[in-house]
């Protein structure tokens, strides 16, 4: 549910934000770490082992990297946040095999892209619609639904619907000409 004036899924995107950072980091320590193992391990003549612990960490880092971005979209484009709130869900997901951040930055971003799905967006702002039984700004009572109100002089204001004086050129509520 979004909260009164919140135009872009805030609790989502800050997870997400929060979630990827973390991934992020936790894949340029395995990056680094890989790199100083795999340059020991080829002095050892064990390069292979060592060349895939690279790979998995440079795919842990673009992961990463597509959390963030994906999370930068949810603000920039909150019309967009079920799918960005998906293809989050699915890179947190799988970056779990990676280590996810810890494991609690893929929790965070798993539970950003949830709510960015289930995020429904602010009201629709809706000018020149009645409230509460009230006409139509700019027609009749009758139009609007809701019959005239009964009144002495028997003329009513096309605009508002409010009783007009008998003698009145205007509407002493809206200030509206009113025909003879």
């Amino acid at each position: 549910m979004a909260a009164v004036g919140e135009t872009y899924p805030r609790t989502a995107y800050l997870l997400s934000l929060i979630g990827g950072i973390l991934i992020l980091i936790l894949s340029v320590i395995i990056a680094i770490a890989a790199l100083v193992l795999a340059g020991i391990a080829a002095s050892y003549g064990y390069g292979l082992g060592a060349g895939l612990a690279v790979a998995l960490a440079v795919i842990a880092l673009l992961f990463g990297m597509i959390v963030l971005y994906f999370a930068m979209k949810l603000k920039s484009n909150p019309a967009g946040a079920r799918t960005y709130g998906i293809l989050i869900l699915v890179f947190a997901l799988i970056s779990f095999l990676g280590g996810g951040g810890f494991y609690i930055g893929a929790i965070l971003a798993i539970v950003g892209g949830i709510l960015a799905i289930v995020w429904k967006g602010p009201a629709p702002m809706t000018y020149g619609q009645p409230m509460s039984g009230a006409p139509t700004w700019g027609q009749p009572p009758a139009a609007a639904g809701a019959p005239p109100p009964a009144a002495a002089g028997g003329r009513f204001c096309s605009y508002c619907g409010a009783a007009v004086a008998p003698g009145s050129q205007f509407c002493a509520k809206c200030g509206a000409q009113v025909p003879p």
